[in-house]
């Protein structure tokens, strides 16, 4: 069996060493801040440290220095000095060029050792002597007499301890400061952390809050407070999206229980009217309507759902864009079928293409300028916009078959595509009777129709002598408004004065830079 393959979460705990998964998040700062905090004083203690032993050193050596001056003096002019005792606790010796021993305050076992440094070279050394370590400064002297050695020494043991008392009260000091920027890193996550506690706690009440309760902002700029303006941005979101969706289910299970009931009802009429073929007929050509309104409904709702959901899935990346003459193309092809229901009530659908203003491609910063052309390349630039094909084809099959659907016999709908600065423009105008205007405010809600729409037509119309259609799921025009707003445009209708209903569909020009 192969492992299962690691979760993001699962590969981040691995990261951390076993014992500290189980730890809060508070303690792991605490550990961490304080880790550091030690790797820190640590150094500069070894650093301190380093350095004393370099000032003492240095300071032995002046001292010595200074002990061995006023004989080194009093030796280079005299071949035959009357040499004193230095004072308390200098260690000098001065050796004649015999070998004699003139003056000497070391002690016996480093007075054993002084016929050996007679013949080291003038400087600074360290002499081992009887397991102890003494700093030795040796000058040679000469004069008449010849070549005189004077040393002075000093035990490096007192060196040893006053590095040592000192690196004692270094580490004492940084471990009583370790301690307290534990205890304060402590504070201090736990000061931080508390407004993700409360936090925590609001999304804890959130569940049984009403539904627009929000996480809280606090004053401050910072990463917490973009955390909860971005999670309530996101409730937000996630309660128009619930809200949509419960709409949705209940606007759909009212309008599906009318035309379910009224096919319950005619297939019982049918098994009544058995023995009647006229009747049965009749019953079975309005069973099929009902149905076929049922159908309308059910695919309207499920191409809703399509394009809500393609839309979410669209604000993570980038959406393809069409050109005009593409999108042209497919506005005929969409009439020509539109056209063919028309042609049941003698209606008749006419286009319009009106080709953008040919602009030529422009070069400018980065290749291209704000318009999305480039003219050294001699190319035209067609405008491109987010809408696809099988978008447009909706919109006017749409908007052109509500119109038909309205129109009396001998009726017109005129639809053209054309583009208005950086928009391109769908407008589909018909010669009907039009729209009360109580209804234009809530014409792309969904499930609302005029009221004189809400029933399907009988069979047959003797007005029109158009041939019987199922009423309409309410859902066509919502349908052109979420085309619409998906590719950031918008749409409207009015009543022309003339008589009749526009239609207007406005989507937005992607400039090629912005689209590529």
């Amino acid at each position: 069996m192969t492992d299962p393959a690691p979760t993001p979460g699962s590969a981040r705990r691995r990261g951390l060493p076993r014992p500290l998964r189980v730890l809060s998040l508070r303690a792991r700062i605490t550990i961490g801040s304080t880790a550091i905090a030690a790797v820190v004083i640590v150094l500069l203690v070894l650093v301190m440290r380093v350095s004393v032993v370099s000032v003492v050193a240095s300071a032995t050596r002046t001292l010595l220095d200074a002990d061995v001056d006023p004989y080194v003096a009093t030796l280079e002019v005299d071949s035959d000095p009357d040499l004193s005792a230095p004072g308390n606790a200098q260690l000098v010796a001065v050796v004649a060029p015999s070998g004699q021993i003139r003056l000497s305050t070391m002690p016996p076992r480093v007075e054993r050792a002084l016929g050996s440094l007679t013949s080291r070279p003038a400087g600074t050394s360290l002499i081992t002597v009887s397991g102890s370590e003494y700093r030795v400064v040796i000058e040679h002297p000469v004069n008449q007499a010849g070549r005189w050695t004077v040393v002075a020494a000093r035990n490096s043991q007192a060196e040893a301890i006053v590095v040592d008392d000192l690196t004692t009260t270094l580490s004492l000091t940084g471990l009583a400061i370790l301690i307290a920027f534990g205890i304060a890193s402590w504070a201090l996550a736990t000061a931080a952390l508390r407004p993700v506690n409360r936090m925590r706690r609001e999304a804890e009440r959130l569940s049984v809050a009403p539904e627009r309760a929000e996480l809280p902002v606090g004053p401050a700029q910072d990463e917490l407070a973009s955390l909860a303006t971005t999670l309530n941005a996101f409730l937000a979101r996630t309660r128009q999206a619930t809200e949509r969706e419960r709409q949705m289910v209940s606007d759909a299970s009212h309008e599906l229980r009318t035309p379910l009931a009224i096919l319950t009802t005619q297939l019982d009429l049918a098994s009544l009217d058995g023995d009647d073929a006229a009747a049965l007929a009749a019953h079975i050509d309005r069973a099929k309507r009902s149905v076929a309104r049922l159908s309308r409904l059910a695919n309207d709702l499920l191409t809703l759902s399509r394009i809500e959901e393609s839309e979410r899935h669209e604000q993570d990346g980038a959406q393809a864009t069409t050109s005009w003459s593409d999108l042209g193309d497919e506005v005929m092809a969409a009439v020509d079928r539109v056209r063919l229901i028309a042609s049941a009530k003698d209606v008749t659908v006419d286009f319009d293409l009106e080709p953008p203003a040919p602009t030529t491609v422009g070069s400018s910063v980065g290749g291209r300028d704000g318009s999305g052309t480039d003219p050294s390349s001699g190319r035209s630039a067609e405008p491109h916009f987010r809408l696809d094909t099988g978008g447009i084809a909706q919109l006017v099959t749409n908007t052109a078959s509500n119109a038909v659907a309205a129109l009396p016999r001998g009726g017109g709908v005129f639809v053209s595509w054309r583009v208005e600065g950086d928009e391109g423009v769908l407008q589909v105008t018909d010669d009907g009777p039009g729209v009360p205007e109580s209804f234009i405010p809530v014409a792309f809600d969904r499930f609302t129709r005029p009221d004189e729409a809400r029933t399907s037509r009988r069979d047959p119309d003797p007005a029109t002598g158009g041939t019987p259609m199922p009423g309409g799921s309410g859902l066509g025009l919502a349908i052109v408004r979420a085309i619409a707003e998906r590719s950031g445009g918008t749409a409207s209708l009015r009543n022309v004065r003339s008589g009749g209903l526009e239609v207007t569909v406005r989507v937005p020009v992607v400039h090629e830079q912005a689209a590529g």
